[in-house]
């Protein structure tokens, strides 16, 4: 787990700041005329190695979108490499999984990084990146927006007083939503109402399975899938799918 997050659960209160960034010396403001919506489902971050790693789902409208979007981030010097790029349907609107390699100079998740701030969500669309960040005053919150102001413009700038453990609950359960299938999340919700993980259960796997009308491994191997994707995502925050080959 990210050790800003485990700095953050040290102080039960936390400042979150909330912003819209115009980030004018970035990839994403030269794609605002494309149909495209980019989200980071989780990142890698550690100033011992060259980069920094993003896994994102992105969605297209276009083919012509798609194709905008990868020239412009090939080209782009914050842009190191593209080392993914997984269609996950085939039709349009299309949805990508990409994993991204970025440069840590025109950071601003590794300027708040190193304020010893936790990135609690980031996604871009129409030239306009969205943050939200965890620090752990008010004091910090202000240099890291002086910080990015130098290379873009923010907006919209909200602030809280935060909860951390509520503010992390709730972090996991957005992640299960993107990362489960609408069927796994509706098979955790039937086993859980049904009293499969309870102690003592209130139903076996197999009254399940009768009930749902599958065999008990189909049923087993359904559970299995979904659980691993949970646990995942509670034990291995920065890096959802795979960790980057630091070979």
């Amino acid at each position: 787990m990210n050790k800003n997050i485990l700095n953050a659960l040290e102080h039960p209160q936390n400042a979150l700041i909330l912003f819209d960034y115009f980030h004018y010396s970035d990839w994403t403001f030269r794609v605002s005329d494309l149909a495209v919506d980019y989200d980071v489902l989780g990142t890698f971050v550690d100033s011992s190695t060259p980069f920094i790693v993003e896994y994102a789902l992105v969605k297209v409208k276009s083919k012509d979108d798609l194709r905008g979007l990868l020239k412009t981030m090939v080209n782009h010097r914050n842009v190191l490499g593209i080392d993914e790029v997984k269609p996950l349907n085939s039709t349009y609107p299309r949805l990508i999984s990409m994993v991204v390699r970025g440069d840590y100079a025109d950071s601003t998740r590794y300027r708040a990084h190193i304020l010893g701030g936790f990135e609690v969500n980031y996604s871009t669309s129409g030239g306009v990146e969205h943050w939200s960040f965890l620090f752990p005053s008010d004091s910090l919150v202000e240099t890291f927006i002086g910080i990015i102001s130098g290379n873009g413009e923010v907006r919209n700038v909200k602030r809280m007083s935060i909860n951390t453990e509520e503010l992390v609950a709730g972090m996991v359960r957005n992640r299960a939503r993107l990362l489960l299938t609408s069927e796994e999340a509706a098979l955790l919700r039937i086993a859980h109402r049904r009293g499969l993980f309870s102690n003592p259960k209130r139903v076996t796997i197999t009254e399940l399975a009768r009930e749902l009308g599958v065999s008990e491994s189909t049923l087993s191997r359904r559970l299995n899938r979904a659980i691993r994707k949970l646990i995942s995502i509670a034990l291995d925050d920065d890096s959802p799918h795979v960790m980057p080959n630091m070979q």
